[in-house]
């Protein structure tokens, strides 16, 4: 009994926090959001108009595009504090990282390209045409693909990352913005704001086999770790749609405070979380009663955009 009992109090020991990294535009700053507790643990200064975020949960960093400041911002999880600034040719939004940590995909939205940076120096390893104002990022399952939402051409690129070429481009509704991949990384969902609904891809075949209708003007979309429940941000209408997704309907309208953009599932805690771009808070939606639990007070303008949930060890 002894024995089991302290193999129970290491393990709990070792047990990881979870954090929300929140980009406030608005201040130049990113909130760390404790999500067990729901409070915010600190606020760490970073380049200009933070927008894009990623989290790399093997190399235990975080990384945030600063558009106005053409830079990256590297954050350390241990510390909770920059410890590099990449200096960039562009004004970048959209981010991902690889599965290894090793490189970085970077949308430059107003010249039609694609940076991949070795993550470590930030040299650019190769610059890839895609289509129009490309924003959300998404890498597949094993890697080896990359798919852009490109918001003015209104199409999906497809890149092959083994080789950094893009392979082709899939047509969706007007306006793609947030992207999401099933959790068998059969389906991308792709967000089309002007549209108002949600295109749903077949990853191997790469058509188009839904189009699921939600609120005004979404913006981005998360998906529980089921592949149950979709769930989409709609910036004009102050909601996020809930939609089955064995049936594909809409089962729920919660309503969120003003401009819900970014947005993340938190299966530790069965929870959503949302960034309130207009109100600067943290709506927080229980997953399995559908229903908004609270909001935590962040900084000016939250956008939230790419998956910013990450975990450290103690």
């Amino acid at each position: 009994m002894a024995s089991a009992l302290g193999w129970l109090s290491v393990a709990i020991c070792v047990q990881a926090a979870e954090f929300a990294y929140i980009t406030n535009q608005g201040e130049h700053t990113v909130s760390v959001v404790d999500l067990q507790q729901h409070t915010v643990l600190s606020t760490v200064a970073v380049g200009k108009a933070p927008v894009g975020v990623a989290v790399d949960h093997h190399q235990h960093k975080v990384y945030v595009s600063n558009v106005e400041g053409r830079s990256l911002s590297v954050i350390e999880m241990s510390s909770q504090q920059v410890m590099r600034t990449m200096a960039l040719p562009i004004a970048p939004v959209g981010l991902a990282v690889s599965h290894t940590g090793q490189h970085l995909y970077v949308a430059d939205w107003y010249h039609d390209h694609l940076l991949v940076l070795a993550a470590d120096s930030g040299q650019v390893l190769a610059n890839i045409q895609v289509g129009q104002a490309p924003g959300g990022l998404q890498l597949g399952l094993d890697g080896s693909t990359l798919y852009v939402a490109n918001r003015d051409s209104n199409d999906v690129s497809v890149i092959d990352t083994r080789i950094n070429k893009e392979r082709l481009r899939i047509k969706v509704g007007q306006h793609p913005f947030g992207l999401y991949l099933s959790a068998d990384g059969q389906q991308l969902f792709v967000v089309n704001v002007y549209a108002n609904t949600v295109s749903v891809i077949e990853t191997r075949s790469h058509q188009v086999v839904a189009t699921l209708a939600v609120g005004e003007h979404p913006y981005c979309v998360a998906v529980d770790p089921r592949g149950q429940r979709l769930f989409v941000t709609n910036t004009g209408d102050d909601s996020v749609s809930v939609i089955d997704l064995a049936t594909r309907q809409t089962i729920r309208k919660i309503r969120v405070p003003g401009t819900p953009e970014g947005i993340a599932f938190d299966a530790e805690h069965e929870q959503v979380l949302v960034a309130s771009w207009m109100e600067n808070v943290i709506a927080v939606i229980d997953s399995e009663r559908l229903v908004l639990k609270k909001t935590i007070a962040v900084g000016a303008q939250p956008r939230a955009f790419g998956q910013f949930i990450g975990s450290r060890l103690p």
